[in-house]
């Protein structure tokens, strides 16, 4: 008898030990952001204390972790140089019930934004800076013309809005 309510001890114990299974729900959520995925290219316009500056801008975009992980690699480049290299993780998680946004820059930064769906193809991401200010940035797919294009402004206060960055990119 002892041997026998050891044994369901055991058991039970493993079964609770076990992770819950949110892959269903994940790849779900992630399946809305699935016209991303692809090579993208066109130009990113930036705005510099000299004026606006355009770059070559193309987009990789894949799946990772069995389609429940958004990888997006960004690359500026002017005369073949590489002026601007991002890595953003794209994953929604299940406690929050949010997306989650981290991106990598090759100067060794790391930021954590928001991300939200606003409609389907049409999204936003940005993040608090901690000196003082708000970034977003407007991403809009049109999956007929096959084209991204995207807006990022810049606030001082939440209240007043100036354009950073505009990009236009069509998929190839």
């Amino acid at each position: 008898m002892k041997a026998v309510v050891y044994i369901l001890l055991l058991t039970s114990t493993t079964l609770l030990a076990q992770p819950r299974d949110f892959s269903g729900l994940c790849k779900a959520e992630m399946k809305k952001l699935g016209y991303l995925v692809g090579d993208w290219k066109g130009t990113a316009t930036v705005q510099t204390p000299s004026g606006p500056k355009t770059v070559n801008q193309t987009e990789h975009i894949q799946w990772a972790l069995d389609s429940v992980v958004l990888v997006i690699e960004g690359t500026g480049t002017e005369q073949g140089r590489a002026t601007f290299n991002a890595l953003a993780l794209v994953n929604f998680d299940p406690a929050s019930k949010q997306y989650k946004f981290r991106s990598y820059l090759k100067e060794g930064t790391t930021t954590d934004a928001y991300f939200k769906i606003l409609e389907e193809n049409k999204f936003e991401w940005g993040f608090d800076i901690p000196s003082g200010g708000q970034v977003k940035y407007m991403i809009t797919l049109d999956p007929v013309k096959k084209t991204w294009y995207e807006l990022g402004e810049y606030s001082p206060d939440g209240a007043r809005w100036m354009k950073s960055i505009e990009m236009n990119l069509v998929k190839l």
